[in-house]
């Protein structure tokens, strides 16, 4: 065997000619293998600077130093591996050790951040962009580094805000260890020119995927169970934090008005033949027309239509659900928990279906399907199965948030969806808005009709005003007719009227208000006129409890809000004042709006006038009395007089 050929040093190698037409981003055997054994014997040295590197990204070598607690004696130059030719890039190197030592979250995912920039680079700079597998690889990888990046700048907010480090739990370690595996596997691939067929990139970019995946999903439920036990440590602090407010992340809330409690149900002798349609309807055996809609004007009583069969079909052990959208709550404007709400309360009323159900719910994915194959999973597939008559109602459906596309995927999700259900009957109420109307019009199997022309006219509200209005005196009878007329068969306009002309020591003068204007607008506006003082003060105080009320995120109880607000008296007696267009049963019921035009109204600079409710203003209360409720709880001693700012500061400094 001839002798081995002596390697020249490092510092008297001369590229041949060959080499010097190689691409400069490719490291050869003998520049690589000199460099390795340099290394050994100066692993501790300080990091040369960027352009002594070749082929490898030059991003965040400025931000070495972030790494140094778990990577202090990290290599000049990181050791290739011995199956590649191509030298590893320092970033998936560092990356390896961050994950290996770190305990502080953000560190690894800033080293998948820098490693994945330079796995982006190499790719684009050595792959040609025609290569079609290739190109979706180097997609999927930006936008992991735009996911990444994204995840990088909320932990800093929420670390900002908080005070303590996110600890680097194992849930996220395992994955994103996966994932960086499959990062080099990519890196050294193109480092040895090894442009694999279309499939077999496929096969990477699906592992890639599932892979960060299975990451992000550790992290999610990681700051879930963060936030969970962040809300059981409230207890400890003595706010008086109800139980039932410190819910799972994984459950909706629980005062979420999915049922639409502050709804009752019609007015005995009202809404007759509306109602005898409906029964009709649902107990008829064809099936061509499987959907009722209830299109009609707001307040002229679709919920209560609602409310009232709700209670019937309940009462005669039927299988049904019910979603009531309202734009009182985030919930309730969008479809996030309409699936689950939905699907639960089918769950309740027959246990097959509730098995059914579970056995989709055991898919560790399933919360993070698409709104559709949730949609199949949850509720279309148990109906299916179980072939029995069942009752949807969703109502209020023009308050489900079109803004960012909830109701069109609703709309689109039924009708392609439930007609495929026997013996399913779906009962719809909303206002008859374009995108609506046009859906009910074009969806093959829907009945669409309003009050007067199931009724044949408006009688039905002007027997409930008589009804109401039956103990004011003879010599007022005569006006109670045109309080019926005006009423125009509104029926939330009839409803507030009575309730001024109830609660009101001034019968007559509530009686000529009623007579200058019939809009719903000029209601609301007497409302607030007949049943608020006239000095400022009272009406400061009206507008600061109406703009927390609104600004809320879900309704609050007098009891909540009063632990809460500075003057813990002033939410009762203004609560108490508006009784005619708030709602609630005691100290204890959540408050809520009579109506969605009342929050419609009380936020148009154009219709409320002088009652105009700044949301801006209701959150900055909110979040400086909670603020202040926090610090009071903690500091011994703290003033009281320091509770919160005077109200009409606040609303100078935000708004004038």
């Amino acid at each position: 065997m001839p002798p081995k050929r002596k390697r020249p040093a490092a510092t008297t190698t001369v590229p041949s000619k060959r080499r010097s037409q190689r691409s400069n981003r490719l490291v050869s055997d003998e520049q690589d293998a000199d460099n390795e054994s340099e290394l050994v014997a100066s692993d501790a040295g300080p990091w040369p600077p960027p352009s002594s590197y070749s082929g490898v990204s030059k991003l965040h070598f400025d931000d070495i130093s972030q790494y140094s607690d778990v990577a202090p004696s990290f290599p000049q130059f990181p050791r290739r591996s011995s199956r590649f030719k191509y030298a590893r890039g320092p970033a998936l190197v560092i990356l390896d050790a961050v994950i290996n030592k770190s305990t502080h979250l953000p560190q690894p995912l800033s080293a998948a951040r820098d490693a994945l920039q330079a796995v982006i680079q190499i790719v684009t700079e050595n792959i040609n962009v025609e290569n079609q597998g290739w190109a979706a690889l180097t997609k999927t990888l930006r936008f992991h580094l735009s996911t990444v990046q994204d995840q990088l700048v909320k932990l800093a907010v929420d670390e900002g805000i908080d005070k303590s480090p996110l600890s680097f739990d194992p849930t996220i370690k395992e994955p994103l260890r996966s994932y960086a595996s499959t990062l080099k596997e990519i890196y050294d691939l193109v480092g040895n020119k090894k442009i694999y067929p279309r499939r077999d990139t496929d096969v990477i970019r699906h592992n890639l995927d599932e892979e960060f995946h299975q990451y992000s999903r550790g992290l999610h439920r990681f700051v879930a169970s963060t936030v969970d036990q962040l809300r059981k440590n409230l207890l400890q602090v003595d706010l008086a934090v109800p139980q039932k407010a410190l819910t799972t992340y994984s459950s909706w809330p629980e005062d979420i008005n999915a049922y639409g409690a502050q709804h009752s149900q019609c007015h005995p002798g009202t809404r007759i033949k509306t109602l005898d349609t409906i029964r009709k309807w649902a107990n008829s055996d064809d099936s061509t027309e499987w959907m009722f809609c209830l299109l009609d004007f707001a307040g002229s009583g679709k919920s209560t239509i609602s409310k009232h069969m709700d209670r019937e079909w309940n009462s005669d052990q039927k299988l049904m659900a019910r979603f009531f959208f309202s734009r009182d709550t985030a919930e309730t404007m969008s479809i996030k928990w309409f699936c689950s709400i939905v699907a639960n309360a089918f769950a309740s009323r027959d246990g097959r279906f509730k098995t059914i159900m579970n056995v989709f719910k055991k898919r560790q994915d399933y919360e993070l399907l698409s709104f559709e194959e949730q949609f199949e999973g949850l509720i279309v597939a148990p109906l299916k199965a179980l072939s029995r008559p069942a009752i949807l109602i969703i109502d209020a459906l023009d308050e489900c948030d079109n803004e960012h596309g909830h109701r069109s995927k609703l709309l689109n999700t039924i009708a392609n969806q439930l007609p495929k259900i026997p013996h399913l009957r779906v009962f719809v109420t909303g206002r008859p808005e374009r995108d609506i109307k046009e859906w009910a019009t074009t969806t093959n199997g829907v009945f669409r009709a309003n009050f007067l022309q199931l009724e044949g006219n408006q009688d039905d509200v002007g027997r409930y005003i008589r009804q109401r209005l039956s103990h004011l005196p003879p010599n007022l009878q005569a006006q109670v007719s045109q309080v019926v007329e005006n009423a125009e068969g509104v029926f939330i306009w009839a409803r507030i009227a009575c309730d001024l002309l109830c609660k009101t020591v001034n019968v007559q003068d509530v009686l000529k208000s009623l007579e200058t204007d019939v809009t719903l607008e000029y209601l609301y506006t007497v409302a607030l006129e007949q049943s608020v003082p006239k000095e400022s003060h009272s009406r400061r105080a009206v507008l600061m409890v109406l703009e927390v009320i609104l600004a809320l995120q879900s309704p609050r109880s007098i009891a909540e809000l009063s632990r809460v607000l500075p003057n813990p008296d002033v939410v009762e007696a203004v609560a108490s004042t508006l009784g005619s267009i708030l709602l609630y049963k005691d100290r204890n019921d959540p408050i809520r709006l009579i109506h969605a035009t009342l929050r419609e109204f009380l936020t148009s600079a154009t219709k409320a006038g002088p009652w105009l409710v700044r949301l801006g203003l209701g959150h900055h209360i909110l979040a400086s009395s909670c603020i202040n409720l926090l610090a009071h709880a903690t500091e011994e001693g703290r003033s009281s007089s320091s509770y919160i700012r005077d109200d009409a500061v606040c609303r100078k400094e935000l708004f004038e």
